[in-house]
C-alpha cells in the first residue's frame, strides 16, 4: 500500500466569473507503509482558460512556465503512474479531491482514480501553517509551493499514523460539482433583475450566453442542468418570494 500525500495550488477566478478555478501545479509524496518517503512528484499544469496573474504572484510561478507546461490529461496519467496500483490519497483539506473531480470533469477525463482519499485536516486544528507550529515543526521550503506543502502535510502525518489507517473517505457532492461555479452568477442576475424591477425566470437565465458557456464548459448534461435549475429556483424565490409568486400568477 502507498500513501499519497497531495497538494493542489489554483490558477483562481474573479467573484463572478464562470471558468472554473484549475489546478496550475500538483505536489506530492510518496510514504511506504512505515510512512517513510520513498519518491516525489512535481508538475506545473497548463490551464484551458485565461491565466490569473494574482495566482501566478500567490504561487511564485510565472505565465511562461504554465504555458510551457503540459496539459492536465497529461500530467494526470503521470501521476496515476506515480500511485502505483494500491494507494491512499491524502490532503490538506477536502477541496483539493473536489478539485481533482471538477478538472476531471472539465477536461473530461476517467475520475474512477479517484479513491481512498483522506482529508487530514480532519485530524488537526486550524491551517497546515498552525498544526505544524503547534507540533513544533519548522515548515520546510515555500508556503504554496505544492510539493513543499505536501511534504509538511507528510510529516504531519507520522505524527498520527492511525490516519492512514482510516476509512472516513472523502465523497465528492456532484450537485456541487454540477452547480458551485454559477451559484454568484445566479445570485449576481436576480438581484440586477430585482434592481430594475423585473422578473428574471429561469429560461431568460438559461439562455444567457455566459450561462450556456458554462453548461459548455462543464460538459453538463441534462439531469445536472436541472440541478442548477433546482439552484436557480432556491434563490428566485428566496429573493422574490410573494412578489415572485403574485407576478407568476398575473403572468399566468
Amino acid at each position: 500500500m502507498n500513501y499519497i500525500v497531495i497538494d493542489l495550488e489554483f490558477n483562481g477566478r474573479k467573484h463572478y466569473d464562470i471558468y472554473p478555478m484549475e489546478i496550475i501545479e500538483i505536489g506530492a509524496v510518496k510514504l511506504d507503509e512505515q510512512l517513510e518517503v520513498v519518491d516525489t512528484f512535481q508538475s506545473y499544469i497548463k490551464p484551458n482558460f485565461y491565466i490569473n496573474r494574482f495566482a501566478l504572484q500567490f504561487c511564485g510561478i510565472s505565465k511562461e512556465t504554465l504555458q510551457q507546461s503540459n496539459s492536465f490529461s497529461e500530467v494526470m496519467e503521470e501521476f496515476r503512474a506515480f500511485c502505483g496500483e494500491e494507494y491512499k490519497l491524502l490532503a490538506w483539506g477536502g477541496g483539493d479531491f473536489f478539485h481533482l473531480f471538477l478538472d476531471c470533469k472539465v477536461n473530461q477525463q476517467n475520475n474512477e482514480w479517484l479513491v481512498n482519499m483522506l482529508d487530514v485536516t480532519a485530524f488537526f486544528e486550524g491551517g497546515l501553517q498552525q498544526a505544524l507550529a503547534d507540533h513544533q515543526l519548522e515548515p520546510v521550503g515555500q508556503h504554496h509551493s505544492a510539493l513543499d506543502d505536501a511534504l509538511n502535510t507528510a510529516r504531519l502525518l507520522r505524527l498520527k499514523p492511525e490516519i492512514a489507517a482510516s476509512t472516513a473517505y472523502f465523497v465528492p457532492n456532484q450537485f456541487k460539482l454540477c452547480t458551485g461555479g454559477i451559484k454568484k452568477w445566479i445570485t449576481l442576475s436576480l438581484d440586477q433583475a430585482i434592481e430594475k424591477e423585473e422578473l428574471l425566470t429561469w429560461k431568460q437565465f438559461a439562455d444567457d450566453d455566459k450561462v450556456r458557456t458554462y453548461f459548455r464548459i462543464m460538459r453538463l448534461v441534462p439531469e445536472e442542468k436541472e440541478m442548477v435549475k433546482e439552484l436557480f429556483n432556491k434563490f428566485y424565490h428566496a429573493k422574490y418570494g410573494r412578489k415572485a409568486r403574485k407576478t407568476q400568477q398575473q403572468l399566468a
